[in-house]
């Protein structure tokens, strides 16, 4: 059975740097953190270092959450303004802590660096907050409860802004808090189902019988995960962790009925993980050719450890020399066809399979841009080739959209799920 109530927990991001496109990465580790706490993350907002965007973002938070994480802006530089724009929202003086300052400089002495004067700033708490140490950096993060009857108790950490100074302040002095107030009673487990070779509108219409089972104890959430790749999330709430695990191990079973054929993994499994173990067990070899994504496609197959029992090794042919030197692509073929074309996608990949010893061959060969296009031959022109013994071979056009890092990891994963889809059907690729 699922908890009756559900707390509301805010996260705050500050950081101009956040807005003006720098990737952040601490939602998906808030949320995480908190799923597995059997709390979930209500909203998650991002304000610029403005002192009254700040604290009007925080009066508006503090309305309607029970606890609210605020990340960033406890630097000692002229745009850490966390700290005052919180005081000014909650209506609370801050208080120098001496013994927060001797830290500081015992940090700064340590390193053999000089204390500037702005760090002292870094020393300031909301009254009442408690301080939170930082192993990792110079800035103290803070806790505070406020009781303001008849409202129940609420929870506001500041937390720095790195992810690996806030990180293990979080785990160990935030979290065990929430759980104390917000926590009891509540579990969570949590599962990933991995999909290939079907898009996300069909994904959805697969698991529909289960995902509209959806309410206050199981969360479903269907996402694109790269080229033809679909991941289902699941997390079930319970009053135990026995219950949430029973009621996450029901939702698989039917997952995996559901979704059939298409599964490659679950959790953190990964395509090119899945590929290596098709080949394994079948014990197959593996060798690669490649022009427009540079090796990325051989990065990708040796991430799995143990991979060199499958993987011979590959090719990055760009010059056509290459590919004609090494890989036995045919000059008529070159001159007539084109280095990216279906014709000379085949060779490289019976090339490179016959150049390493390999039982398989996979090729690619493309446009990737921002130049190089031209008539018939467009940027974003990607042509796959799979090639085994005999006169086994098959190869695919594809036409992929963005710029040149987008084309690339594209056509990574779908010679990904090329591999795969022959590799799982009965007969696809021939001992």
């Amino acid at each position: 059975m699922p908890p009756r109530s559900q707390p509301v927990v805010e996260l705050l991001c500050v950081g101009t740097e956040l807005l003006n496109g720098k990737l952040n990465t601490h939602l998906p580790f808030f949320a995480g953190r908190l799923r597995g706490a059997g709390l979930r993350l209500a909203r998650e907002s991002t304000v610029p270092d403005d002192p009254r965007a700040l604290a009007a973002a925080a009066r508006e938070a503090l309305a309607r959450c029970d606890a609210l994480i605020v990340c960033g802006g406890l630097g000692p530089t002229f745009d850490d303004l966390t700290r005052p724009a919180l005081a000014d929202a909650l209506g609370l003086g801050l208080d120098f802590r001496p013994e927060l300052y001797a830290g500081i400089r015992r940090r700064f002495a340590r390193l053999g660096a000089r204390l500037p004067a702005e760090n002292r700033r870094q020393a300031f708490l909301l009254r009442g907050a408690r301080a939170l140490p930082n192993r990792e950096g110079s800035a103290p993060g803070q806790l505070l409860q406020l009781r303001r009857p008849p409202r129940p108790p609420q929870l506001v950490a500041l937390l720095p802004g790195p992810l690996h100074e806030l990180s293990p302040m979080f785990d160990a002095h935030v979290l065990p808090r929430l759980r104390s107030l917000y926590g009891r009673g509540r579990a969570a487990a949590t599962w990933t189902l991995r999909l290939c070779g079907l898009p996300e509108s069909a994904a959805d219409e697969r698991l529909r019988p289960l995902t509209r089972r959806a309410n206050g104890g199981l969360d479903f959430t269907i996402l694109f995960s790269d080229y033809g790749q679909v991941e289902l999330n699941a997390v079930a709430l319970a009053s135990s962790a026995r219950a949430a695990r029973r009621a996450i191990g029901a939702v698989r079973r039917r997952a995996l009925r559901l979704a059939g054929p298409y599964v490659f993994g679950e959790g953190d499994q990964t395509l090119a993980g899945a590929v290596g173990r098709m080949l394994r067990r079948r014990r197959l070899t593996l060798a690669v050719a490649e022009s427009c994504t540079a090796g990325l496609l051989a990065a990708r197959l040796t991430e799995t450890p143990g991979s060199s029992a499958y993987f011979r090794g590959g090719v990055t042919a760009y010059h056509n020399d290459l590919k004609r030197g090494l890989l036995g692509v045919r000059e008529r073929t070159l001159s007539r066809r084109g280095a990216v074309s279906r014709d000379a996608a085949l060779e490289m990949a019976q090339g490179v399979r016959r150049a390493a010893g390999a039982r398989l061959g996979l090729a690619v060969t493309g446009v990737a841009g921002p130049g190089g296009g031209a008539p018939g031959r467009p940027v974003g022109r990607v042509f796959l080739a799979l090639a085994g013994p005999g006169a086994g071979a098959r190869a695919e056009r594809f036409d992929f959209p963005g710029g040149r890092q987008c084309v690339r990891r594209r056509a990574v994963a779908a010679a990904l799920r090329l591999l795969w889809e022959a590799l799982r059907r009965p007969g696809g690729i021939s001992k």
